[in-house]
């Protein structure tokens, strides 16, 4: 083999050596972290009363933290403890977490949603267990494609989907209804 041919091999082998040490590289590299998002606020242990386009209660609420989205202006909370007034009653909902959006027309619990309704004339109240659930305020109603239990003294029902009419406090479970009903005394 001539030196001149010895050159050319030696100059391509390190050609594609460099290739391969610049894509492994490159390949190594750890992307840059995300621009954290700040939010507009955050409040700590409060109460808060939301009102409707009338000046009415929308809702209250209790938590420990609360952050405002900068953007999208929604709320996000910790932990939350609801009064949502009605027609028939307060109802007493908690989760995990909540959402609730911009123009507070819409609240979505997450996780471990516990929802109680207004007291019985008979003493007892209803009981709601499900894991999400979405409350619209100015509508006087709620509901959730999860699978959901439902409680009345000795009474249970369980079903997938729920619509209720916070008002009216009538419920529909939509799908897989189970339960027993225990008599009235």
């Amino acid at each position: 083999m001539s030196r001149q041919a010895l050159n050319v091999l030696l100059f391509v082998f390190a050609i594609g050596l460099g290739g391969y040490a610049a894509w492994q590289w490159q390949r190594n590299r750890v992307p840059p972290p995300e621009p954290t998002q700040r939010s507009d606020y955050v409040l700590r242990e409060f109460e808060l009363t939301a009102l409707d386009d009338n000046g009415g209660e929308s809702f209250t609420l209790r938590s420990p933290y609360l952050e405002r989205d900068r953007d999208g202006k929604s709320l996000t909370i910790r932990r939350p403890r609801f009064t949502f007034p009605s027609d028939s009653g307060r109802w007493q909902v908690r989760s995990d977490t909540a959402w609730v959006s911009p123009k507070a027309n819409e609240v979505q619990l997450l996780g471990g949603v516990n929802m109680v309704g207004p007291t019985e004339p008979s003493g007892l109240r209803t009981r709601f267990g499900t894991d999400t659930l979405s409350i619209f305020p100015n509508d006087q109603r709620a509901s959730t494609d999860d699978r959901v239990n439902i409680t009345q003294g000795d009474s249970a029902v369980a079903g997938i989907g729920l619509r209720v009419d916070l008002a009216a406090k009538r419920f529909q479970l939509l799908n897989d209804v189970k339960g027993h009903y225990a008599p009235r005394q």
